[in-house]
């Protein structure tokens, strides 16, 4: 009985620390976004004049939009990894196929939908 608990606490404390890790850091960002904004607001209402280097730092942290080259190129490294994990089970075990195929396979199929996405996506775009 108590290996079983030890073993549910140990699952539980293992997914939650990095949905902690990613909130507390998701907190942070939010705060110093609060403050930049704070920051500007008090700023434009004294009618002081932003300096053009901050304008320009500003419009850098926005995060660009997505292309479909992205998807392009996030199809291709899931794919490479599939390949690599398919690679590996193969120089391990001298066959393809097997338990590792099927767990490549997730990344593989993923990649292969954001590739066709991306195809997709470039082809409406550029009519």
């Amino acid at each position: 009985m108590d290996g079983k608990i030890v073993g549910i606490i140990a699952i539980i404390f293992g997914c939650s620390v990095p949905i902690l890790i990613v909130g507390i850091i998701a907190y942070f960002r939010s705060r110093d976004r609060t403050e930049l904004q704070k920051t500007v607001r008090t700023a434009i209402e004294k009618g002081e004049t932003l300096p053009a280097e901050f304008m320009e730092s500003l419009q850098r942290a926005v995060p660009k939009a997505k292309t479909p080259m992205n998807d392009v190129r996030a199809g291709l490294i899931l794919m490479a990894i599939a390949g690599g994990i398919m690679i590996w089970h193969y120089l391990d075990h001298d066959e393809l196929g097997g338990d590792l195929s099927g767990i490549a396979a997730i990344p593989g199929l993923i990649g292969v939908a954001l590739l066709i996405l991306g195809i997709i996506g470039l082809n409406t775009r550029s009519k």
